[in-house]
């Protein structure tokens, strides 16, 4: 029968090169653990900064909110005094109009009994014509009462008038400002959104490079398990088993079938030896 081949010193042979080759990939796999961790402790604290500021950004936006409605309400308030401020100015203009207007009736009337009064004292009526004098007099004083009047009405209806223009155009100035508080509350809301997410994507993707990690940490363990195994097995292999060596070491002991005599073909019985 012929030699079988054995496999035990290519077994022997190949081992400590799959052994190193599985501590390579152990020591890579460790490597790409350490990679990960670190990217996703990265994204994790990132997407922690993220969610802070989202906040930080809601807060700053509900401030810009509410600033955004005190200044509407106080711009409507504003407007509303203006509104009111005019009406009096208006006021005052339409009383300064009627005083002025009295007082010129007055002063008229005055002239008319102070003419009668001269008239009076042409024609012997003394007495007469000195009481219309005298109250041609008053009817001159409350005449020009009633124009003093009208005038300082209509100085006031004038102040009124362009303070309740200066009203109105700080009303429509703090609207304004409250119009823009609620744009700038609406941008930062979207900010706050948009971070949001971010920080949702940016956990996600640590929470996935960790777990990667993990397994390229477990993937790594179990290679280098392997590789030491398979280490340990080749030195054992190379000390060779005892009945190997006691066949090595004994005189006379027959020497084993080389490669070329395993390879040869089977000898006929019938055949005589050479």
């Amino acid at each position: 029968m012929p030699a079988r081949k054995t496999k035990g010193k290519t077994a022997v042979d190949t081992s400590p090169k799959v052994a190193a080759e599985e501590l390579a990939a152990a020591e890579n796999a460790t490597a790409a653990a350490t990679v990960e961790i670190a990217a996703g402790a990265a994204d994790a604290t990132r997407g922690e900064d993220e969610a802070a500021s989202a906040v930080a950004f809601s807060a700053l936006g509900d401030a810009a909110a509410r600033r955004g409605a005190l200044n509407a309400a106080e711009g409507a308030a504003t407007l509303s005094l203006a509104d009111q401020v005019a009406a009096g100015g208006e006021l005052s203009a339409a009383l300064s109009s009627d005083e002025f207007r009295r007082g010129m009736e007055l002063a008229g009337i005055a002239g008319q009994v102070q003419v009668v009064a001269e008239l009076l004292g042409g024609i012997a009526q003394p007495t007469l014509a000195t009481f219309l004098g005298r109250t041609s007099q008053q009817l001159r004083v409350l005449a020009v009462e009633a124009i003093s009047r009208a005038t300082e009405g209509a100085i006031v209806a004038h102040g009124a008038e362009h303070l309740a223009g200066e009203l109105a155009a700080l009303g429509l100035t703090e609207i304004g400002e409250g119009r823009e508080e609620y744009a700038t509350s609406e941008a930062l809301g979207a900010a706050s959104a948009e971070m949001a997410a971010a920080a949702v994507r940016s956990v996600a993707a640590g929470a996935a490079e960790l777990a990667a990690a993990t397994a390229a940490g477990g993937m790594a363990e179990a290679l280098a398990n392997d590789g030491t195994d398979r280490a340990t097995r080749v030195r054992g292999a190379k000390q060779g088993s005892p009945g190997k060596t006691a066949a090595a070491v004994t005189p006379g002991a027959p020497k084993p079938a080389t490669r070329a005599a395993a390879k040869r073909a089977p000898r006929n019985p019938s055949e005589p030896k050479a």
